[in-house]
């Protein structure tokens, strides 16, 4: 029981830290833009493993209206599409919050997760997890990846 009230006051502080933080949002979108683009094409799947995986974390969750998720998320995917400097305005997005640890970690664990969403991790999606982790400061060996 006292597990559950501990986790439950993480997940309260991790919706307080992030809430409002469009900033973060865009990050998290971003990432999960460049894995969804990694092999150049961005599938319909893809888009649907985005968009459950982020709406499923409580953080971002309880802190964005299932709303600004979408809207944010459909955005990034957008720019993936854009070719070079759309992915360079994403790599951007993720550099503005890197500094935090705390969002440096949800950003790559949910890059992770899609990126592992259909049983492997191809060599595209590998390349960029490694660009994350060096962006964010992130030791992926900590992940298992």
């Amino acid at each position: 029981m006292f597990g559950l009230k501990k986790l439950a006051g993480k997940v309260t502080g991790s919706v307080n830290k992030f809430s409002g933080r469009k900033d973060f949002l865009e990050a998290v979108c971003a990432a999960s833009a460049l894995i969804a683009a990694a092999d150049g094409d961005i599938e319909d799947a893809e888009v649907a493993t985005v968009l459950k995986t982020i709406a499923a974390h409580p953080g971002l969750s309880g802190a964005f209206p299932t709303r600004d998720i979408e809207a944010t998320a459909d955005a990034m995917l957008k720019r993936a599409q854009a070719g070079r400097s759309g992915k360079l305005g994403l790599w951007k997005e993720v550099e503005d919050v890197a500094s935090d640890p705390e969002m440096a970690e949800t950003i790559f664990v949910t890059a992770l997760d899609i990126a592992e969403s259909d049983g492997e991790i191809e060599p595209a999606e590998q390349t960029v997890l490694n660009k994350l982790a060096q962006t964010l400061s992130v030791d992926p060996r900590k992940f298992d990846v």
